[in-house]
């Protein structure tokens, strides 16, 4: 819990940094303190997991070096560009929403969750002591996303903590629907690989590619669905991503969802089954609530169940959504 609280208090400071004395819509400023942010954050992620990054280094592979070489490219928008301060938060649930956040807002959403897994004889417990997702509205229809997560697992044999999501993408706003046209977007996201001793990423560079979709089905209820191919860069042929999820408005601040999200692959999968058995789906179920503090601020709380095996995995977990400038 200390290394959770440390993360959360260096990441409020940092974001802090950033922004006090910028105008948001100066793009070399913003360049610059992003720039400071990321080689703060990774520095901060080295003392954790110093022999994780030094064998990364021997690799040449610098994170860094990526994510300035992609802020270098994105398009400079005039300093008169309007303000929009709505805020769209993606999280909670697994079914992404089409929504992009405004140009240059950035949205900080985090929290922690507990997963209980005894699929396919497995016994153990995973705690997300950190994850971090960063979105920011780069032109009116894009916008460029970071996350890294920290997750700590038990089980009878071992225990094991470190980094177990690091991934950068963006989300790309195709239309913004009308009538029975839906909104959609493209979200395309690689997943950043770790070293032959990390329990948690790929050994290579991972790619997600997900077409996002949403309908206004009246005042109060919408419907989105989510549809793409995730490939670890581990694993021989990718899993094909389906979900469907449906939001119920209760007020202005109260908003409820339920929403089924499953994995096929063309080849059978030991570990979605019951033991000794395979099977092409993983199929999982979740639902949550969210709930507007204030207009910058959201906090929500969700649990999700496993269709396969619903009496041998469990997850819930609590989080919020900050809109930082």
């Amino acid at each position: 819990m200390s290394d959770f609280i440390a993360t959360f208090v260096m990441s409020v400071d940092l974001l802090f940094y950033m922004f006090s004395s910028t105008k948001i819509s100066e793009f070399s400023d913003i360049r610059k303190r992003l720039n400071t942010f990321m080689y703060q954050a990774l520095a901060f992620l080295a003392s954790k997991n110093a022999a994780e990054i030094r064998y990364k280094m021997k690799r040449k592979t610098n994170y860094k070096i990526i994510i300035c070489l992609l802020l270098l490219f994105l398009p400079a928008v005039g300093a008169n560009a309007q303000d929009d301060n709505t805020f769209s938060p993606n999280c909670p649930g697994a079914t992404t929403g089409p929504d992009i956040m405004p140009l240059w807002k950035i949205d900080w959403e985090t929290g922690f969750s507990h997963e209980w897994n005894r699929r396919n004889g497995a016994h153990e417990r995973t705690w997300v002591i950190n994850t971090s997702t960063f979105r920011m509205g780069v032109t009116p229809n894009a916008e460029l996303r970071l996350q890294i997560d920290e997750s700590t697992t038990h089980t009878p044999e071992n225990n094991y903590t470190g980094i177990s999501a690091a991934a950068i993408g963006t989300k790309i706003k195709i239309t913004d629907g009308n009538g029975a046209l839906p909104k959609m977007s493209f979200l395309g996201t690689l997943l950043l690989p770790g070293d032959s001793r990390s329990h948690y990423l790929p050994q290579h560079v991972g790619i997600q590619t997900h077409l996002l979709f949403e309908n206004e089905l009246s005042n109060s209820f919408s419907l989105g669905y989510d549809v793409g191919a995730e490939w670890s860069g581990d694993t021989n042929n990718p899993n094909i991503f389906f979900g469907v999820c449906l939001n119920y408005q209760a007020t202005d601040k109260l908003s409820f969802f339920i929403e089924s999200y499953n994995l096929y692959n063309s080849q059978k999968q030991d570990d979605w089954a019951k033991p000794g058995r395979a099977s092409h789906f993983n199929c999982m179920s979740e639902i949550g609530a969210a709930y507007m503090v204030s207009p910058r601020l959201q906090v929500n709380l969700y649990g999700d169940i496993n269709l396969n095996e619903p009496s041998k995995y469990a997850n819930v977990g609590l989080g919020i959504a900050w809109l930082l400038n």
